[in-house]
């Protein structure tokens, strides 16, 4: 007797279970209490699942599924470390797959579904970027999907997840589309594809198809969850991460933006460029910058704009570029080294294996009130609020009679989720 694999028969439950939703949303609904010969008479209700289901069992269903898988492989990648899927994204040779939380090595040994192994250099990418762009070190015959507008789908039709669990080994599961929503992806702002199903981690950085092998989306990783981002919102990421404020982020886990108009009142003085954000393990953070920082100069020039840091990013002649920095009153010199790499394994013990989390600063935010300052500043329950005013918050009941004492001016805030650290004014 021929016996099933669980993923298999999990897909043929999958079948049935969407045969029985469909042919419920199919029902027509009617107080007529006189039946009526609803059946398949008129031409608009023959769904394409419809005539599949008549000309065949599940089985044969769950066959044909899965020569469409196979035909979708061809357009996919095995990346053995991290062990994951990639997708050839254009006929350069650019593979991108979905970001993870240990990020990267520089370089990747990946393999094709027909048996062909390469290798891929990573670009660099902030660490809270959804997606990575990965290029092959030398010429492969690559195969890049069509990609078709989430636009031009049907609410109902058969979509195919299709992953690699080795290079040679596809997975896959169907599903039905139920739509398109913003979203917005590691601080990005991207189209998510819902389906009847929800992305999983083991499906990261893998591909969904339509039924003519045309490329609908990518699985990627956005704030704790799975999603399936269309291929004109991983573009836009991809270009963001090219530009000054992305690779700033993705060299030295640094962002630096003008001061409002409200923090020009608030913290004084001729400067205009603020650290925004810090990330743990980042180099900026180790060379001890913090939110709140105000930039006064760079190289010995003044700062008035963001792209005055431009050298950064760029190749230099000096090994390090100093900063001039005011922190409340004081005036501070700070250093970091020329074109830069942030390391997202920064706190791996590579002998042991062993991830070392930093001791957690800070008081954790319980709720965050509807349309406050602080839901407007982006904060939610779960961060840790760092500091008020540059002061390092020692308690609870501290933080509360700063952050309520009346101050037209507002307060400065530090605030932690994660690795990251950025800084807002509340005002009231």
């Amino acid at each position: 007797m021929e016996s099933r694999s669980p993923a298999y028969v999990a897909v043929l439950a999958l079948i049935a279970g969407s045969i029985l939703m469909v042919g419920s949303l199919m029902k027509p609904k009617s107080d007529d209490p006189e039946p009526r010969n609803s059946g398949f008479s008129r031409p608009e209700m023959i769904s394409p699942l419809s005539i599949l289901s008549q000309r065949g069992s599940l089985e044969d269903m769950a066959a044909y599924f899965s020569r469409l898988a196979s035909n979708a492989s061809r357009h996919l990648i095995f990346l053995e470390d991290p062990a994951q899927t990639g997708v050839v994204w254009d006929a350069a040779g650019t593979v991108v797959t979905s970001n993870t939380r240990r990020g990267f090595p520089n370089d990747v040994k990946a393999g094709t579904s027909g048996g062909a192994e390469l290798m891929l250099e990573v670009s660099a990418s902030p660490p809270e970027a959804p997606v990575v762009a990965l290029t092959a070190l030398s010429g492969f015959a690559s195969n890049p999907a069509l990609r078709l507008r989430s636009t031009f789908l049907e609410h109902g039709e058969w979509l195919l997840i299709t992953w690699l669990s080795s290079p040679l080994e596809k997975s896959f599961v169907p599903g039905l589309y139920l739509g398109s929503r913003p979203v917005e992806c590691g601080g990005r702002p991207a189209l998510d594809v819902s389906l009847s199903v929800t992305p999983a981690a083991e499906m990261a950085g893998g591909g969904v198809f339509d039924f003519d092998g045309s490329l609908i989306g990518l699985v990627a990783h956005c704030d704790g969850r799975y999603l399936i981002l269309v291929p004109e919102s991983v573009d836009e990421i991809l270009e963001w991460t090219k530009s000054f404020e992305g690779r700033l982020l993705a060299q030295y886990g640094l962002e630096i933006s003008l001061l409002t108009a409200g923090e020009r009142e608030h913290f004084g003085g001729e400067e205009t460029v603020v650290v925004r954000e810090v990330w743990q393990g980042g180099l900026a953070e180790q060379e001890g910058l913090r939110p709140g920082d105000l930039i006064a100069g760079f190289e010995g020039r003044p700062v008035k704009m963001p792209d005055d840091l431009q050298p950064l990013v760029l190749p230099a002649a000096r090994e390090v570029l100093e900063l001039k920095l005011r922190r409340g009153r004081r005036m501070v010199a700070a250093t970091l080294p020329a074109q830069a790499h942030f390391d997202g394994n920064a706190a791996e013990n590579t002998s042991t294996g062993l991830v070392l989390a930093s001791e957690p600063e800070g008081f954790v935010v319980e709720s965050v009130v509807d349309d406050s300052a602080a839901a407007r500043a982006g904060i939610r329950s779960g961060d840790r609020l760092v500091s008020v005013d540059g002061s390092g918050v020692r308690s609870a009941a501290q933080a509360r009679v700063v952050l309520e004492g009346r101050d037209a001016k507002g307060r400065f805030v530090v605030v932690q989720r994660g690795a990251r650290q950025w800084g807002a004014l509340l005002t009231p």
